[in-house]
């Protein structure tokens, strides 16, 4: 579901202080192999179903919270953005200006704008 790339700029994203708070309904990155199951996804990314579950594996909220890396859904990202400012058209012009609709590329788009926006403040 998320790109080797997605997954890279995320990390990044993580890095430069995009804040997050795990929750159920929530796709993360397992660096830290906390899971010992195999994900059902590929490339030890989970859905959170249940905080009791990752909460046992961490140990503590802070712990989960610095051991994965969020993966912003389409919607996710969209409220990030919109959350700093980022209004449908930028967005548009975006999409639009790095062909993302027709790569099949447009949550990557989002990833890269929220970077900037981040990298920006």
């Amino acid at each position: 579901m998320f790109t080797d790339e997605e997954v890279e700029l995320a990390h990044t994203l993580k890095a430069d202080g995009l804040m997050w708070a795990p929750a159920v309904g929530h796709f993360v990155w397992d660096r830290e192999h906390l899971i010992k199951h195999a994900s059902p996804f590929g490339g030890r990314t989970y859905f959170i179903l249940e905080m009791k579950h990752f909460l046992r594996r961490s140990r503590s909220l802070e712990h989960l919270t610095e051991s994965m890396v969020w993966l912003p859904t389409w919607p996710q990202v969209r409220e990030q953005l919109r959350i700093r400012g980022v209004s449908g058209d930028v967005i548009a012009k975006q999409l639009a200006d790095h062909r993302a609709i027709e790569e099949g590329c447009e949550r990557l788009e989002l990833y890269r704008l929220l970077h900037q926006m981040i990298r920006q403040r």
